[in-house]
């Protein structure tokens, strides 16, 4: 639970860390087993904590990434269960909802496209990218809510690789119908990832083409996922096949081979 309140004529956010009701545990473990069924492990949902240990993740990420030159929040006082954090400004769902033209959508998306690539580079990852995780003002793009550590159960290419999935897919509702326009603002920064980040997020993307082409028929928030799909697949595309070229050139690695299996086994299902 977080709760807005003044303290000193300045915003500031009372977090608390109380435990989930009985029907997130068994929506986790549908959702799991959906992830484990299509080979999607970057897209497991760690474990959710509760409590003085999930306060504890939080103050550890909030460290983490403040040394890897992320903008988090502070720390402003704590108490059992509970942290003070100060504000860091609108969220990008927010900025998102209210603007009124695509190029400033566009302005707003590679800005904070921007900033995911650089804390990744430092050797970051966030863990829940979406939109309403983000802030951005006029001091630039910042980073909330860490009590889950993706760490746990996954690599670093991982974590990284389900940052630009779910940022994408956060992103995908103000891009219906601008496939092509995310994909080249993704494309901007996936220039830049490790070569299996690269891998990964475009295998996730190809394991999930089938939401690409049943979107537009499904409504608007199915059309919203088939985008950020898109997107993705676009992005990342040639990307992706350099990183795959340069394994098979370096070392024998097989994993070109095994993704164009998996992708045939999708395409027959």
């Amino acid at each position: 639970m977080v709760q807005k309140f003044s303290l000193g004529g300045r915003i500031a956010w009372l977090k608390r860390y109380d435990p989930d009701t009985l029907i997130r545990p068994a929506m986790v473990r549908v959702w799991n087993g959906l992830a484990a069924r299509l080979d999607l492990a970057a897209l497991r949902s760690p474990p959710r904590h509760a409590g003085e240990k999930a306060k504890e993740i939080e103050l550890r990420r909030i460290e983490a990434l403040r040394a890897c030159g992320a903008p988090v929040p502070r720390v402003l006082g704590e108490g059992p269960r509970s942290l003070i954090l100060s504000d860091m400004g609108p969220t990008l769902a927010h900025r998102l909802k209210r603007l009124k033209s695509a190029n400033d959508a566009d302005i707003l998306v590679r800005q904070t496209a921007r900033a995911i690539g650089e804390l990744h580079r430092h050797g970051g990852y966030l863990g829940q990218a979406f939109a309403r995780n983000i802030t951005v003002d006029e001091r630039g793009v910042g980073f909330i809510d860490f009590e889950e550590d993706p760490s746990e159960i996954m690599t670093l290419a991982q974590a990284q690789a389900r940052d630009w999935v779910l940022f994408t897919t956060g992103v995908g509702p103000y891009f219906t119908g601008r496939t092509d326009a995310l994909g080249d603002l993704i494309r901007g920064e996936a220039l830049n990832v490790e070569p299996q980040v690269a891998r990964e997020v475009h295998r996730i993307a190809r394991r999930l083409g089938f939401l690409e082409r049943a979107g537009r028929f499904l409504g608007r928030k199915a059309a919203a996922m088939g985008t950020a799909v898109g997107a993705m697949r676009r992005g990342f595309a040639s990307i992706a096949l350099v990183a795959y070229l340069v394994d098979m050139l370096s070392d024998g690695d097989c994993d070109m081979w095994r993704t164009v299996v998996a992708v045939v086994e999708q395409a027959s299902l």
